[in-house]
């Protein structure tokens, strides 16, 4: 499922980094660092596998105690309001 696109993943060289670098530390950045995008196709292969990963979480649904308390407080929202 390759388009045959490079996709550049390489960081910054260094010397764009200054903001990074400790006595810049808590000084206002002048520049942005460098943007790496990945591509449409990546980016849907990621979602696919954080999805499997992550479906049997979902799936357990929300424990009781947790579910008694998210109602207890949106009551207590409702009531204020």
């Amino acid at each position: 499922m390759t388009t045959g696109k490079t996709v550049n993943l390489q960081p910054p060289p260094a010397t764009e980094n200054k903001a990074d670098e400790p006595e810049a530390m808590g000084k206002t950045a002048t520049h942005r660092k460098a943007e790496v995008r990945l591509g449409r196709e990546v980016q849907a292969r990621i979602g696919q596998q954080l999805r499997g990963m992550y479906d049997d979480v979902v799936n357990q649904g929300v424990p009781k105690h947790i579910d008694d308390l998210v109602r207890r407080l949106s009551d207590q929202d409702d009531g204020v309001a």
